[in-house]
């Protein structure tokens, strides 16, 4: 896996995209990866060198959005294996919604927990960035979901994160659970309760104890 971890980084920082995308499905059909290793220890901390861009730098903006560009290619390709494996397990008939709130474009974080979702069985309704308040409130009112999953890599938008989840609980009271991750989330957990986050999800192993719980 470190040999395959050192190419794909060679050949991102090459902005090789074709490489990134020949290197892990290789990896995946050889079983040398599993999905979510490749998510949390391939793609998570190639995401994290793209959050180091500083924004004096004149080359920092462009190169950002390509890299971004690469992951989500990377991603898209392998949800063929996705639906393999979900063909594999036994579905919980549970809906989960994810979108970012308004303002927030950091999307990828989320689109990796959404495959997360689906692989232990979840029925995942991924909405993606910058989402309207009332657009999530009736995604949850047609999708009959028991989840609001909400990913925020930007601090400053915490408040957007808390005024959404404010008018999601207004509207679903109790019928509904709140559930946060992303660097926002991640360096301020202190005030996950006040933001009125009911669950703080960070690696796979978390939805599989969420999964846990709900088949008791």
């Amino acid at each position: 896996m470190e040999r395959f971890k050192e190419h794909f980084m060679l050949s991102f920082n090459r902005h090789d995209k074709d490489q990134c995308v020949e290197l892990t499905i290789e990896a995946l059909n050889n079983d040398i990866i599993s999905i979510p290793t490749l998510y949390e220890e391939i793609l998570g901390p190639a995401l994290y060198t793209i959050d180091d861009c500083v924004s004096e730098d004149h080359d920092c903006i462009w190169q950002e959005h390509v890299k971004t560009a690469i992951i989500r290619t990377v991603i898209e390709s392998v949800y063929p294996y996705v639906i393999k494996i979900k063909k594999s397990i036994a579905p919980l008939g549970i809906s989960v919604v994810l979108a970012c709130p308004e303002k927030e474009f950091h999307d990828i974080g989320l689109r990796m927990m959404s495959d997360f979702f689906i692989l232990n069985g979840y029925h995942s309704v991924y909405i993606g960035s910058n989402t309207p308040r009332n657009q999530i409130c009736t995604a949850l009112s047609k999708t009959h979901a028991k989840y609001l999953a909400i990913s925020v890599t930007d601090y400053y938008l915490l408040f957007e994160a808390q005024k959404m989840i404010h008018q999601v609980k207004y509207h679903y009271k109790d019928k509904l659970k709140i559930i946060a991750g992303g660097h926002a989330f991640k360096n301020n957990t202190d005030s996950l309760e006040d933001i009125g986050v009911d669950i703080y999800l960070h690696h796979f192993q978390d939805i599989v104890n969420l999964r846990r719980g709900e088949t008791k």
